[in-house]
């Protein structure tokens, strides 16, 4: 089953958990003024669900394109998924980007470096 934790708007991307795969996805453009409290909502719903969560969830992030405050609020959300596998979970943490999007694969690296946390970019 299918969870909608957001449904995707004109500047929000959608945030889904597929239980059948254990994949929770973050996928579309976020272009939010307030994006830490919207990803605030991702984080919350991780903190009330944690328990039902495999310890082998895949985190995946599809953007496109972000603007800084929501760079912000993917962090956080970074951060989150990152304090779960310090607390023994094996949580992944994914990052599709099109082959020649170096803003992409620049923030990519600047999540991996901030958080000291692996992020698995995936070339599409």
């Amino acid at each position: 089953m299918i969870i909608i934790i957001s449904s995707p708007s004109k500047s929000s991307p959608s945030i889904a958990f597929d239980e059948e795969s254990n994949t929770f996805k973050v996928e579309g453009i976020s272009t939010l003024v307030n994006a830490v409290e919207f990803y605030d909502g991702a984080v919350k719903w991780i903190d009330e669900h944690q328990t039902s969560i495999s310890a082998t969830a895949g985190f995946h992030f599809h953007l496109p394109y972000f603007n800084s405050a929501s760079m912000k609020g993917i962090l956080m959300l970074m951060q989150r998924i990152k304090q779960g596998a310090d607390n023994g979970k094996n949580w992944s943490i994914h990052w599709n980007v099109e082959d020649d999007d170096e803003f992409l694969l620049d923030a990519a690296e600047s999540f991996e470096e901030t958080l000291s946390f692996p992020i698995q970019i995936i070339r599409i």
